[in-house]
């Protein structure tokens, strides 16, 4: 939660440093950045979730030797897709219609040094270090960076509140290192590939897509300063998603430890449904109950005309916060169905988008459509269904597909030590 707010506020400060149309520059260069980064979140998923298997089972050298492997193989990715980039900025910057090129390439630095904090966060998450997790998010992910903001605009405008979070990244890459380094320093740990990951990249980023692209289709139809309005009814509705998305990058481990055991995975996957959607209906009636000045105080008076879009957003978030809850249960399992139907609906946004979106509301409605689209879909055909999960006693891997196939972690050949899982009988 300190991070999602450190965050937040490195956006409401930006809308009331910058203008309109400047506040639109950051919004679309983080959205796009988001959806670019949903590879990396992917390559973090199957990293914690092998981390945690592996771990299960034992195999702690395997485990340190998947860091090294990783570090390494991320290091090379980064310099290409860098000078990718870097060839790429005049084409990007008459697209997005950006104010500079420093803007494009500030942002292009901070997306390439993401990669490397996000995928870092697996091998934390995989081990059950939340307070290190907690630790990055809470501070280069989250209140460093409107710390860091002010400093950043007073010196270079646009291009300094991307510098702030360039510099925020690297100090959390130097605290990940840190964490890491008994792994990152042993030379003679096991060697493992990672397993599942294609599954896990192409799933998360078709969910970036679809809770981010509304952002930069914004910035595409509409004009500067309506965009910028967009952002900000965008930024205020979103709450409804990152505020409960912490408890998925808990779960994920949890259900993958649970079914590594054989264990219930009912009871964490409901709980997290519940908090899931209780949270983004709470945020939803508080956004209905304010007034319209809300914008005014937050933004500053020139955001007020999108107060109107910020409830509807906040109810499409809700939405698509469940669907992440249950695609965390689908990465640990092993199934593929909501994989295929997230992608599909992405696709489908992503066309209506192209096609159809003319006005603000146009990006809304399109957007929901493919959100409410993919939900129902999974309800009605995914065995880790929400019905499914109430009705049956206890899904099992091979439910919903074998939990790890041929090639990947093999499953323990004895019982998991005792009081790893011993807590978890209670359900």
């Amino acid at each position: 939660m300190v991070g999602h707010v450190g965050n937040y506020l490195f956006y409401v400060l930006a809308a009331r440093a910058l203008s309109p149309a400047e506040f639109a520059d950051v919004s679309a260069m983080t959205a796009l950045a988001t959806i670019a980064l949903m590879p990396a979140t992917g390559v973090q998923a199957a990293a914690a979730r092998d981390t945690a298997a592996l771990l299960a089972s034992g195999r702690n050298d395997d485990a340190d030797g998947l860091v090294r492997r990783l570090a390494r193989r991320v290091g090379l990715f980064q310099a290409g897709l860098l000078a990718v980039l870097v060839l790429a900025t005049p084409a990007a910057v008459a697209v997005l219609d950006l104010s500079s090129r420093s803007v494009w390439l500030t942002g292009a630095v901070w997306l390439v040094l993401g990669i490397a904090l996000q995928v870092s966060l697996g091998p934390l998450q995989g081990r059950e270090l939340f307070g290190a997790v907690g630790a990055v998010l809470a501070g280069p992910m989250g209140a460093m960076r409107p710390l860091l903001l002010l400093p950043g605009v007073a010196l270079l405008g646009v291009t300094g509140a991307l510098g702030a979070l360039v510099v925020a990244t690297v100090l959390g890459l130097v605290g990940v290192g840190l964490a890491l380094r008994r792994a990152l320093s042993r030379r003679r740990s096991g060697r493992v590939s990672l397993t599942g990951i294609w599954p896990a990249l192409a799933a998360l980023t078709a969910f970036a897509s679809l809770t981010n692209a509304d952002v930069v289709a914004a910035k595409i139809v509409l004009d500067a300063t309506d965009a910028g309005l967009y952002s900000s009814a965008a930024l205020l509705g979103k709450i409804a998603l990152y505020a409960p998305s912490a408890l998925a990058l808990v779960l994920l481990p949890k259900v993958t430890s649970r079914l590594q055991a054989g264990l219930d995975v009912r009871r964490p996957a409901l709980l997290t449904l519940v908090a899931t959607l209780g949270t983004g209906l709470l945020v939803t009636a508080v956004i209905l109950a304010a007034p319209s000045s809300l914008v005014s105080v937050v933004f500053g008076p020139e955001y007020r005309a999108a107060y109107g879009l910020a409830a509807p957003i906040a109810a499409v978030m809700t939405v698509a916060s469940l669907l992440q809850v249950h695609l965390m249960v689908t990465l640990a399992s092993g199934e593929r169905t909501t994989i295929v139907l997230i992608a599909g609906a992405a696709v489908l946004q992503v066309t209506g988008l192209a096609l159809l979106a003319e006005t603000a509301v146009h990006v809304v409605l399109i957007t929901a459509a493919a959100t409410g689209a993919a939900v129902l879909a999974h309800e009605l055909v995914s065995p880790f269904s929400t019905v499914r999960l109430l009705r049956s006693g206890r899904p099992r891997p091979g439910d919903g597909g074998p939990l790890l196939s041929a090639g990947t972690v093999p499953a323990p050949d004895r019982a998991p030590p005792s009081g790893r899982s011993g807590d978890v009988h209670e359900s």
